[in-house]
């Protein structure tokens, strides 16, 4: 069965999720019902943990790696001098 949707705000919405998301408008679209129907209550199967936890690891893979705002080393943060005097 395909979907038709004449909305050219939900179009443009939807491609730059995927862009954002580096997936498919399928994939935004899919995501987005399956959300919605899990917040609704009208889905109880859950995907595999396997599946769930992939998932997981993607987006964590996906965020920025911060770099400590701090660069000083352990010992200069609590104060112990190059004998490890405090």
């Amino acid at each position: 069965m395909a979907i038709v949707i004449e909305d050219l705000q939900m179009e443009q919405l939807a491609q730059q999720l995927a862009t954002a998301e580096g997936v498919t408008v399928r994939e935004v679209v899919r995501e987005s019902l399956l959300s919605l129907a899990g917040i609704r209550g009208l889905t109880t199967k859950k995907p595999p943990l396997r599946e769930r936890l992939a998932a997981l690891a993607a987006e964590v893979d996906a965020l920025p790696h911060a770099s400590p705002v701090d660069t000083r080393s352990d010992n200069d943060i609590l104060g112990y001098d190059e004998h490890g005097i405090w």
